[in-house]
């Protein structure tokens, strides 16, 4: 597998060294960007979206409220991958006032001086891989594992990848893998085979990319409806697409032998939006791009946070955590599962582990001006102080926001927990080949 630079490649961690003793487990983390965690069957979706993680959910440990600390990738793979919030850690940050994703504003590098799960697993022996289908995703980190690809394909063909690089490996010890999975990003992976799945698709352009987005745009009308059930449908046969290889993965593994001392961690970098806020957005909120109601990157509603998050393994009793989580968990639990100590000062708290009251963050936006927010029980604060918002919501049963709190003594406590200024890292450097992929996956006009 090639690195991304000769470079990059130099300053990445050193070789693992031969381990003593016992083997430790092998790690997987699976990231599929954008995939909403109501859009999984197995929480109540009225499609077959995810047969394979359904029937996964009774023999693993997973959250029925979990989040991302961010509503777009680089934020929230850095806080998957160092336990830390995105004001702390200083990684994939968009500088700016308000924030605008582009080539003059890239995202931020993670400061060298912050340890992540592949170094602190590399220094207990561990070889360490990334797999990455959206592109993006390995700006903020990349340099911290041994090993990086970007394949700009569909789930089947970097799962195909992985189990090639597990075969290679075997007998070298124990592995961290992480394989990011672009299907359900914009635009959509669709297989032709699976183009029908859930029924007909109706016939229209731009249907695996986003449109009806602008100011002026027709929302409501026919033509708009006919894109919308066309748009989700597919959305919903790339979340399937996801899963037949996270079900490929699953079956490879345990072909190979290396099924039953391997933790799995399923789980999404963020939410996806489909029209649900647009209205207040338009209402309320700038974007400098002119796009209201769809996608990521610029709100922190419940649709832009709420994560499906899974474990399973050696290690790992299965059950249900109805406690709020977040993605900064990750690190704590598997190292706790792998019978290592976490470093001192994450944020994330391990999903072994009875989980306290604590307030569950996300921040660090693209595109508008910033944004925070902070879910304690089942309140959440949405706060935007350049624009004069600020609304305290109850989240209902679905851990969405069903509307309006007037409880003064709580709005307060809330705001004591939000988040302060930020680390920052030092911003990327904007290459033809960078803004080339910004640009194909959305981000970039």
């Amino acid at each position: 597998m090639s690195r991304i630079s000769p470079s990059q490649a130099a300053a990445g961690p050193p070789d693992p060294p031969a381990r003593p003793g016992d083997r430790a487990p092998n790690m997987i983390i699976v990231t599929v960007d954008c995939m909403r965690r109501d859009r999984l069957s197995a929480y109540g979706y009225e499609r077959r979206t995810t047969p394979f993680l359904d029937s996964m959910l009774d023999g693993a440990l997973h959250c029925t409220s979990a989040h991302s600390p961010s509503a777009w990738t680089c934020p929230s793979v850095v806080s998957l991958m160092t336990g830390l919030d995105p004001h702390r850690h200083g990684g994939g940050l968009v500088p700016g006032s308000p924030k605008n994703l582009s080539k003059q504003n890239l995202p931020t590098r993670l400061p060298r001086g912050v340890p992540t799960l592949p170094e602190l697993l590399a220094a207990r022996g561990y070889r360490t891989a990334a797999m990455i289908a959206v592109w993006n995703a390995h700006l903020p980190m990349p340099d911290r594992f041994h090993e990086l690809a970007m394949m700009e394909k569909p789930a089947s063909k970097l799962v195909r990848r992985a189990l090639r690089w597990v075969r290679s490996h075997r007998g070298d010890g124990p592995f961290l893998l992480w394989l990011h999975l672009g299907d359900v990003h914009e635009p959509l992976d669709v297989p032709r085979s699976m183009r029908g799945l859930f029924g007909d698709v109706p016939n229209v352009k731009r249907s695996l990319t986003w449109d009806y987005t602008k100011r002026t745009d027709a929302v409501g009308s026919p033509a708009f409806e006919r894109y919308r059930q066309a748009r989700t449908t597919l959305y919903d046969v790339a979340v399937r697409s996801a899963d037949d290889g996270v079900r490929e993965l699953w079956e490879g593994l345990g072909a190979l032998g290396e099924r039953d001392r391997t933790l799995l961690v399923v789980t999404a970098d963020h939410g996806e939006e489909f029209w649900e806020h647009r209205d207040e957005e338009l209402a309320s909120f700038t974007d400098p791009r002119d796009i209201y109601g769809t996608g990521h990157g610029h709100n922190l509603f419940q649709v832009h946070l709420l994560i499906p998050l899974l474990v399973a393994g050696p290690g790992v009793p299965p059950g249900a955590v109805d406690a709020n989580a977040s993605l900064v968990d990750v690190v704590p639990t598997l190292l706790q599962a792998a019978g290592f100590d976490a470093p001192p000062g994450l944020d994330g708290r391990s999903l072994l582990e009875p989980l306290p009251d604590r307030a569950i963050l996300a921040e660090e936006l693209a595109y508008g001006y910033e944004k925070k927010s902070v879910i304690e029980g089942d309140l959440k604060l949405l706060a935007g102080p350049e624009e004069g918002y600020e609304r305290l919501f109850r989240l209902g049963p679905e851990r969405r926001e069903t509307g309006t709190v007037e409880d003064p003594a709580a709005l307060e406590r809330l705001r004591r927990s939000l988040p302060g200024d930020s680390a920052m890292g030092e911003q990327v450097e904007a290459t033809d080949e960078i803004v080339e992929h910004l640009k194909a996956l959305g981000y970039i006009e």
